[in-house]
């Protein structure tokens, strides 16, 4: 049914490989258990308690047949971990790659559970994956694959409004969202909440106004408090604001392009990107609107008439600039490129995308890294509202919005009636709206991103730690507290 009501135009972006990766670097899942045991060194806590953080609670892997349109049937591996139950539903997204793996898989979890605590919302961990290439398959293919990984999943416990709520990731949007809670739905019939089953869904199915522009958003709201802050910009040479700050960004999916169009909303100047198979470089500026429009008619950078094009995308990541944005995954900036990088910051919209070493390298360079946990936050801290909204079956400001407007029409009445008269008609009409959705999400999550920011600055400012060491010690210290050292919810 969904198949031929959601004829939404799919993008896929492509993944960025690993190979380039130093052998002596850590693997994922590693990387995140280093920066942990790094982050525990300056705390006082049971190492039990540290230990059941590292260990995932659940791990689910299985084989998922698929009969193909040409009626031969093939077999794909699938995925879902839930890290931490300390509080449920957990929560993570769901991602279709033909690299996808259980190792990966395990690390994306356990970042989501630090990532939850990070931004204060009520979530255990969790991530899935099945191993395809989504672009292999027609539509009703991938509608088959989807709703058999979603029955899988739900009689397994894997897929429950009260127990684990997946949403999108890499190769997955809105669509399969729609199906997996569809097929949940469809198999219990007696499940009130079953809407919030999934999130990142259509609106037209549940879904929120703002989650696509999400996570770009949060990075945005992030990086502006960091660069609006006079202590941070004097540490590395720059004047604040984003104002003629120059950016260069790596991947540009849904974080990267979104990150892009908010930061250029900001007076900020994007002058290089970066994807698999190439990338563009423009000093004077590139319209992220119009690279995207030849990205989707296209699907290369390759051509890109107003930039010169770089086969070897690491060419770029020498330019000079500002901001490095990797936006694409994991591992990307590692201490072998690392040494190359002529910037002032790297804000992290990607999950995991620099290696210890790397990091130790920017370090070194008096490099700003603003790190994954806390910026990468903006998609389920939306994808929290949308469940919210699911279990409330009440959209953000519906029962106010008309009570505002007649109270904003009586202020708007007097103040004219006071002699008041520099009030435009643009301004009366956007008082009396009220505020959207969108208007409501957009505002809940600046809060949100910010009050995480100004969190991690003074445990960071306090202990004279990186931010990366403060943003896992505040995700472990309230992992802690909710579980009473340990004595619930593990």
């Amino acid at each position: 049914m969904f198949s031929k009501l959601l004829k939404i135009p799919r993008v896929f972006p492509k993944r960025f490989s690993s190979t380039s990766v130093a052998d002596d670097e850590p693997n994922f899942l590693d990387m995140v258990r280093i920066n942990l045991d790094r982050a525990a060194k300056f705390m006082n806590m049971d190492p039990a308690v540290l230990e059941l953080v590292k260990t995932a609670d659940a791990t689910l892997t299985m084989t998922i047949p698929l009969k193909r349109d040409s009626g031969h049937i093939e077999y794909y591996k699938a995925y879902r971990v839930q890290n931490s139950r300390h509080k449920t539903p957990t929560k993570g997204g769901t991602r279709y790659a033909s690299d996808a793996s259980l190792e990966e898989v395990q690390a994306l979890a356990l970042l989501m559970t630090l990532k939850c605590a990070c931004v204060n919302l009520p979530f255990g961990g969790g991530k899935g994956a099945v191993k395809v290439d989504p672009k292999t398959l027609s539509e009703g293919e991938i509608e088959r694959l989807t709703r058999r990984y979603a029955m899988e999943l739900a009689k397994k416990g894997f897929l429950d409004p009260s127990m684990d709520c997946p949403g999108p990731d890499m190769g997955t949007g809105e669509r399969e969202m729609a199906w997996m809670m569809d097929t949940y739905r469809f198999h219990n019939p007696e499940n009130l909440y079953a809407q919030a089953s999934t999130t990142g869904k259509p609106l037209s199915c549940g879904g929120i106004s703002g989650r696509t522009e999400s996570t770009g958003l949060g990075l945005y709201y992030c990086l502006r408090e960091f660069m609006n802050d006079s202590e941070y910009m004097d540490k590395v040479n720059l004047t604040t604001g984003m104002k003629d700050k120059t950016f260069i960004v790596q991947g540009f999916g849904n974080v990267g392009y979104w990150a892009s169009h908010f930061i250029e909303g900001d007076g900020g100047k994007i002058i290089g990107v970066l994807e698999r198979d190439g990338a563009v470089y423009n000093p004077n500026g590139i319209v992220a609107e119009d690279l995207k429009k030849y990205m989707i008619k296209r699907g290369t950078l390759k051509g890109y008439p107003k930039a010169e094009f770089f086969e070897d995308i690491e060419e770029v990541f020498k330019k000079p600039c500002d901001v490095i944005i990797p936006a694409a995954r994991e591992r990307s900036i590692t201490g072998k490129n690392a040494v190359n990088f002529n910037c002032k910051i790297v804000a992290e919209g990607a999950n995991g995308p620099t290696t210890p070493r790397g990091e130790d390298v920017l370090a070194a360079k008096n490099v700003l890294v603003l790190p994954d946990l806390l910026l990468n936050a903006g998609g389920v801290t939306v994808s929290y509202f949308e469940y919210v909204k699911n279990l409330g079956f009440i959209k953000p400001g519906f029962m106010t919005r008309r009570l505002e407007s007649k109270t904003n029409q009586w202020i708007i009445d007097n103040v004219v009636k006071g002699g008041e008269n520099e009030i435009t008609d643009e301004n009366i009409k956007n008082i009396l709206e009220g505020p959207s959705e969108v208007n409501l999400v957009y505002s809940g999550l600046e809060d949100v991103m910010c009050q995480a920011t100004e969190e991690t600055k003074a445990t960071s400012k306090k202990l004279g730690v990186s931010l990366r060491i403060a943003v896992f010690m505040n995700a472990i210290n309230k992992i802690n507290s909710a579980t009473l050292g340990g004595a619930v919810g593990v």
